[in-house]
């Protein structure tokens, strides 16, 4: 591939105005990558930005996910004109190895306040390139020996991880926040709720507290690049990979398969 790159006077670099999206590519073949599209439109039109062709951007992704067991990202910038959104802007899009999965993680609750949490904001649920919030989060959680954080609004209602979404079970049924909540529309996290389907597990979308996710028998993380992971502790509150994450995992491996044609 050519190099690109962005100007030094983009708004997208100078104040993080613009959208991204990541998606997964197993031996060559994307999964899902019509929903990565869809959502990165949405992006694009909620910041008023102007997108390439959807043709386009298709075959720039098919040939970036061809390289391999990769990552795509698709990065569309706002230009250097906040007057004229989109003069001079970048759409970058790259391909880079895909890190192996975890084998579980740990996680460190962290009150975000700068997360809509089901206010009305225009930007609730859009992928902006805005991620400094969330970066600090997760660092912060790594500094203090977890692997991530996990999102928390000021009445601790559980919101999402600072790049992926987060899932538990109680008593047989899997609880996962509500998109209503300005939470980003995982593309993983609407796999999961199929496979939990296809398997007659239940599933509640709502608004829940942390006293739900500390009372739960397992939990579990989702994202394009971690796929599903269980997790083993929240702050104090350690967990055992349970059987239905792994149900939910082999699940979603299964779907990737039948879906990309890739594996048994």
């Amino acid at each position: 591939g050519g190099s690109a790159g962005i100007r030094i006077d983009d708004v997208g670099l100078l104040r993080g105005y613009g959208c991204f999206e990541a998606l997964r590519s197993y031996d060559g073949k994307p999964f899902r990558l019509e929903a990565h599209l869809d959502r990165l439109e949405m992006s694009a039109a909620a910041l008023g930005l102007p997108v390439p062709p959807r043709e386009d951007l298709r075959a720039w992704c098919l040939d970036r996910a061809a390289t391999g067991d990769v990552v795509v990202r698709v990065v569309v910038t706002a230009g250097i004109d906040l007057d004229e959104l989109g003069e001079n802007a970048s759409v970058l899009v790259f391909a880079h190895e895909a890190s192996p999965r975890p084998a579980s993680m740990r996680l460190l609750e962290v009150i975000a306040p700068w997360h809509p949490a089901g206010e009305a904001t225009e930007l609730a649920g859009v992928k902006t390139l805005s991620y400094a919030p969330n970066t600090a989060a997760m660092l912060s959680a790594r500094r203090r020996g977890f692997d991530d954080a996990v999102l928390l609004d000021v009445a601790t209602t559980v919101l999402e991880l600072p790049m992926a979404s987060i899932g538990w079970v109680i008593d047989g049924q899997i609880e996962t926040p509500s998109l209503d909540l300005g939470i980003l529309r995982s593309v993983t996290r609407g796999a999961m709720l199929e496979v939990a389907a296809g398997a007659g597990l239940s599933v509640a979308q709502e608004a829940f507290p942390s006293a739900r996710l500390h009372a739960a028998d397992e939990a579990f993380v989702m994202s394009t690049t971690k796929e599903i992971v269980p997790i083993v502790a929240v702050g104090t509150r350690t967990y055992d990979a349970g059987p239905i994450t792994e149900r939910l995992a082999a699940g979603f491996t299964k779907l990737v398969a039948a879906e990309v044609g890739t594996g048994s």
